[in-house]
Formats: structure tokens, C-alpha cells, sequence
């Protein structure tokens, strides 16, 4: 059980900077408070609150969605250039943050601080998986300045990929730029609306911002019955999720719908980047209500435990140890579903990989019929030379097939894991609120489960030998000119063998590191499982004397509430600065 921590700790302001402003010192006395109570899985919250309190008035516009969506479509519209690339599989986990300025200029600030001005049609050399695999090139962020933005004045467009993947790398770009978002821009295409995964991407995108709009790309490929239909249907489901309709734009980048691309032109500029330094404040005030929330959740528990009497409060931590108890069983529940999901694993990774067996064989059969042409020599100058070939083609093959396959097979898996294992998290939390509502008759949903996933490490490709035993060392006893259509059917032989190895190889591989990833969520879930319980043991083992610091904490709370609903003019952001003002990072 966690020790019990001073709490006197909670509302103690003088360590607060008596110069900051607010959201300032909003920032500074939540977090004391969150120190003192043990409320360490609102740490991300707070940091949201903390860089959105240090911005200065300039709102981040972030289209995000799944891969394909038409994001990089939308945005190379808005800026009028072919800059942003499109389709690329995958996306580093770069930033590309673009705003106006006197002229077009871009800008990489790489993650030692350094930063280096690029022509801009260098920009997929540092933002693309092609062109700089697995970020090698340490990017931090790319800023572009662009004359034709110079119409969305305090604005900004932020491309982040990352929030379109479940990986760790570009999963923890999203989190750091996620906070800072003004305005959200969900790219949904008319042919897949609104899937699982951008339902959570709503809820996750509502912690930090109440400005979430629909981009609903690709609108030509239905007809306009169907497309009102579409986006009422898209309206409906995301309200659900939000608690209030969304705006839903149709989008096409052809010709014939430029109206409807007009509507959202006409949203960025007069409903954003005319109003930026009021959305700055709106998203300061939602991000703070958020916090402030959370933090009176967990007080509210800890007060009604306080103000029961001993043998209620008892059998709540009766019951809170029970679950302590049941972590065994928890344990093994997500140990035998850790377990499935390998198994599923396995499989679809050996049914993906083997399936191209057929196709890739035919291809290298006739590239080898074609290179075996030009082979002269005798065995031990052939031999080498059908190995060249085939290390060669077979990169060339698997390498591109390895990265799409298997990094779509281990997004998606991953993804199933991370819902999965989600759910038996929010199935614990579910118990314990039960608990926590039938002693102290008080509603409690705890903090939101956010598992970071490792991404894979990508196999390599090798080959066997071509021949059991080095037949080469016998090439004197072989006359090529009599047995070179042999020695050539027999490399052709060879290529149903060599590429079934390899792909196999490659199916085990993945799935051997994409478990990795899968073990490693697991140990999240519990982890956080665990965590969790010993928060809120801790807030229900607080003796009664602790009750009026506690009071005085909710108190804080309520204050900080209502200067978190004052005017808009009695909460003054630094004035917007054009990029060319700023400093780095």
C-alpha cells in the first residue's frame, strides 16, 4: 500500500512564481497539488496545461487520420503547392509545422538543437520512410514558411503523421504536439467513415481541445445522396463520442467541387485564424476544466472516504484489497490473452507472407532466365554470380514487401492488442468505481488507460547457400560448356526453395518482434493496473484529520474554476509573434 503523503503539501501557493500570470500559475498549483495527493497518472494532463500556458497566441491547426485518408491532399490544397507528401508508407515521426511568412523557406531542426535551411523540394527526404528510414537523419520538426499563408495570419498547420500510427516513435510525437492543437481537422474518407480507430482518436483529440471538425475526403467517389448521407451518418457517431455534432466538411481536391473545398477555406480563415488569440484562451480553458476535473475525481474520493464513518470506509478498503488480491488473476487473464493475440499473430504473419510465394517466384524466375544469359565463365565464376543475383533481387523484392506487409500486419495487430488489453484495464477500473459507488455513493471513472507501443524492429534478409557442400572447389571437373543448362535449371530449381525460406523467415520475424511489442503492452496494462490501485488506496487510507486540507485543495479547485470561465479580456496571451520572432525549439 502507498504511504500516506503530506498533504498540507496540496494548497500551498507560495512556491508558485508570484509574477506568473495565468494560466501560469494554474499550472504551478495543480501541480503541487497533484505532488501532494499521488496523482501521478494526471502527470499528462498537467503537461498539456503547462505548454499550452506557454504558447503565445498562436493556434496549431492538426489534420490527423488514418493512412490514405487524403490529409497530405488537403493540406497541399490549403497551401496552394505540391509540398506535402502524399500516400508515403509509412510517415516518420517528423513534424511539419507550416505557416506564413515574406517568402517560401524551410527549415530542419534536428534533435541536437541544430537546424539547417533546405530547399523545399527536399522536404520528403526528411519527412518520408522512403528517403530517411526510421527517422536516420534525427529530425525534430520541419518548419516551412510559405508566402501564400500569409491570408491565415496566427495560424498554423501542423502535419503529424504520428498520430496515424500505434508506434512508439511516432506515437510519442503525437502526445508531445497533441497537446498543443487549436483546432483538429479529422481526416475521414467516404469510403471507410469513421473506424474504430478515429472514434479514439476523437476521444483522445476532446482532452485537449473543444475545436474538432470532420474532413470528409475523397466526396467524389460517391454521389451527392450518398454523400449527404455519409456525412450525417459521420455527424451522428462523432457526436456520440463528443457530446455535441461536429462540423463535417465534404472534401474533394478535383475540380468540380471546389465549392465545397471554398467551405473550409472560409472555416480556417474567418472561424480560426480571425479569432486566434480567443481559441488560444478557449483551448487554455478547456485544457484546465479537463485537469481540474480529473483532480476533483480523485479529491472527491478521498474527502467521502474521510466523512464516512470507520466501518464504511473499512469495508471499501476490504474491498480494494480483494482486487489487491485478484491482481494474480488479473495477471493471468492478460497473460492468456497476451498469449492469443501471438497466436493470431503467427498465423496471419505466415498466411501474409507465404501468400506472395507464387508471385514472387514467377517474377524471379524470368529475371533470372534474362540475367543467366549473360553468365559466362566456368562453375566457380557462375556460382558467385547467381549469388549476387539473388541477394540482390530478393532485397530488392522482400525489402519494400517486408516494410508495407509487415509494418501494416504489425499496425494492426498492434492496435488489436492495445484494444484488447484496454479493456481488461477499463474492466478493472469499471470494478473498482462499482466498488467506490455502492460505500460512498459516488460516481468514478479514474484515469484513461494510454499504453505507448514499441515498435518493431524490422528483420533483415539473408540467403543460404546455394549449393550443400562448395561445389565450386570441383568446377575443374566440370565442363560448363556440356553442363551449363543443368547447372542453370538448377538455379532455377532453387527459387521456390529460397523464397519460401525467406518469407517464412521474414513471417517468423515479424511475429517474433511484434510479440516483443505485444509483451511490452502487456507490462504496461498491469503496470498501470497496479499503479492505479495504489492511488486510490492511498486517497481512501487518508485519516480524518487530512480531511480539511483536502477540503482547502477542492477549494483551490472551484477558485481555479471560475478564473478558468472569466472574460476572454481578463485573461491576456502573450500578442502573436510571426515565426521569424521566435527563438528555437
Amino acid at each position: 500500500m502507498r504511504e500516506t503523503t503530506d498533504v498540507s503539501l496540496a494548497v500551498r501557493t507560495d512556491a508558485v512564481d508570484a509574477t506568473a500570470g495565468w494560466p501560469e500559475s494554474c499550472v504551478g498549483q495543480l501541480g503541487a497539488l497533484c505532488r501532494a495527493f499521488g496523482m501521478d497518472s494526471l502527470r499528462p494532463q498537467l503537461d498539456a496545461l503547462a505548454m499550452a500556458a506557454a504558447a503565445d497566441g498562436t493556434v496549431d491547426v492538426v489534420v490527423v487520420g488514418r493512412f490514405k485518408a487524403g490529409k497530405g491532399s488537403f493540406l497541399n490544397h490549403v497551401i496552394g503547392l505540391d509540398l506535402l507528401p502524399v500516400a508515403a508508407l509509412p510517415v516518420t515521426a517528423v513534424v511539419t509545422r507550416l505557416r506564413g511568412g515574406p517568402g517560401n523557406r524551410a527549415v530542419v531542426r534536428r534533435q541536437n538543437g541544430d537546424e539547417q535551411e533546405i530547399p523545399l523540394g527536399t522536404l520528403a527526404r526528411y519527412v518520408t520512410e522512403q528517403q530517411n528510414p526510421r527517422n536516420v537523419e534525427r529530425v525534430a520538426t520541419v518548419e516551412v514558411e510559405l508566402a501564400g499563408l500569409r491570408s491565415l495570419p496566427g495560424i498554423r498547420l501542423v502535419d503529424t503523421p504520428g498520430l496515424g500510427s500505434v508506434f512508439t516513435h511516432n506515437s510519442q510525437t503525437s502526445m508531445e504536439w497533441l497537446p498543443r492543437v487549436g483546432a483538429a481537422l479529422l481526416a475521414v474518407s467516404t469510403d471507410q467513415p469513421l473506424s474504430e480507430h478515429d472514434a479514439e482518436l476523437l476521444r483522445e483529440l476532446a482532452k485537449y481541445t473543444p475545436e474538432i471538425s470532420i474532413l470528409l475526403t475523397k466526396a467524389d467517389l460517391v454521389f451527392d445522396q450518398e454523400l449527404a448521407e455519409v456525412a450525417d451518418f459521420v455527424r451522428g457517431q462523432a457526436g456520440a463520442i463528443l457530446g455535441r455534432p461536429p462540423r463535417v466538411f465534404p472534401y474533394s481536391t478535383r475540380p468540380a467541387y471546389a465549392a465545397l473545398r471554398g467551405q473550409v477555406d472560409e472555416f480556417l480563415r474567418q472561424h480560426v485564424s480571425c479569432q486566434h488569440e480567443e481559441k488560444a484562451r478557449e483551448i487554455v480553458r478547456h485544457k484546465l476544466a479537463t485537469l481540474i476535473g480529473g483532480c476533483r475525481e480523485y479529491l472527491r474520493v478521498a474527502r467521502s472516504a474521510g466523512s464516512v464513518e470507520q466501518d464504511i470506509r473499512t469495508v471499501l478498503q476490504g474491498q480494494l484489497e480483494e482486487e489487491r488480491h485478484d491482481l494474480t488473476s488479473v495477471r493471468n487473464e492478460i497473460r492468456l490473452l497476451r498469449n492469443d493475440l501471438k497466436v493470431r499473430l503467427q498465423q496471419d504473419a505466415l498466411e501474409e507472407f507465404v501468400g506472395h510465394h507464387a508471385g514472387l517466384v514467377s517474377w524471379l524466375a524470368g529475371d533470372l532466365r534474362e540475367q543467366m544469359g549473360g553468365w559466362k565463365g566456368n562453375l566457380w565464376e557462375t556460382t558467385p554470380a547467381y549469388e549476387r543475383w539473388a541477394q540482390q533481387v530478393l532485397l530488392d523484392r522482400l525489402g519494400p514487401l517486408s516494410r508495407e506487409q509487415g509494418d501494416r500486419l504489425s499496425a494492426q495487430h498492434l492496435a488489436a492488442a492495445q484494444a484488447s488489453l484496454g479493456r481488461v484495464v477499463r474492466g478493472f477500473q469499471d470494478r473498482v468505481a462499482s466498488n467506490i459507488e455502492q460505500v460512498l455513493h459516488l460516481r468514478f471513472t479514474g484515469a484513461a488507460f494510454a499504453a505507448a507501443v514499441k515498435e518493431p524492429k524490422r528483420p533483415d534478409i539473408d540467403l543460404a547457400r546455394v549449393f550443400d557442400t562448395p561445389v565450386q572447389l570441383l568446377w575443374f571437373l566440370i565442363p560448363m560448356s556440356v553442363f551449363r543448362p543443368l547447372v542453370h535449371r538448377h538455379f532455377l530449381r532453387l527459387l521456390p526453395w529460397e523464397a519460401e525460406r525467406n518469407l517464412r523467415r521474414l513471417a517468423a520475424q515479424w511475429s517474433q518482434a511484434s510479440g516483443d511489442s505485444i509483451d511490452d503492452l502487456a507490462r504496461q496494462a498491469q503496470a498501470f493496473i497496479e499503479d492505479e490501485l495504489n492511488t486510490i488506496d492511498g486517497l481512501v487510507g487518508k485519516t480524518e484529520d487530512q480531511r480539511p486540507a483536502i477540503e482547502q485543495a477542492l477549494a483551490l479547485l472551484d477558485r481555479l474554476d471560475q478564473e478558468a470561465g472569466a472574460p476572454p479580456d481578463l485573461l491576456p496571451l502573450t500578442p502573436y509573434r510571426h515565426h521569424s520572432q521566435e527563438g528555437p525549439g
